[in-house]
């Protein structure tokens, strides 16, 4: 998969959980098309960058425990970078920090 695929469905799953409307895990893996493993993998990814992600039996749908939202930004600096702690090591997107632009993580 590409990497610009790969934001695109980070941004979409971001965009989802924050206006509640994943549903159940089936759900939200069938709204994004993707496996399960493959949303639980993207969660811990996402969780792994800061994001405050939980689910909530009465909504039926991942939420944010706080106020967040994925930020994707474009750095002439890269010693500007923020992102979840210890990201380039533990990340899928390993390399991100040589490419012109850069995952900032999450704001709350």
């Amino acid at each position: 998969m590409s990497l610009l695929k790969y934001i695109e469905r980070l941004k979409r799953m971001d965009d989802l959980i924050r206006r509640k409307a994943t549903g159940c895990a089936d759900e939200f893996a069938a709204k994004l098309g993707i496996s399960h493993s493959q949303l639980y993998q993207d969660l811990k990814e996402m969780k792994e960058l800061g994001a405050p992600i939980e689910y909530c039996n009465a909504r039926k749908s991942y939420i944010y425990s706080t106020k967040a939202k994925l930020i994707f930004t474009f750095k002439q600096d890269f010693k500007e970078i923020k992102g979840g702690q210890n990201f380039f090591r533990h990340s899928s997107i390993t390399g991100v920090a040589n490419s012109k632009f850069a995952l900032q993580g999450f704001e709350s």
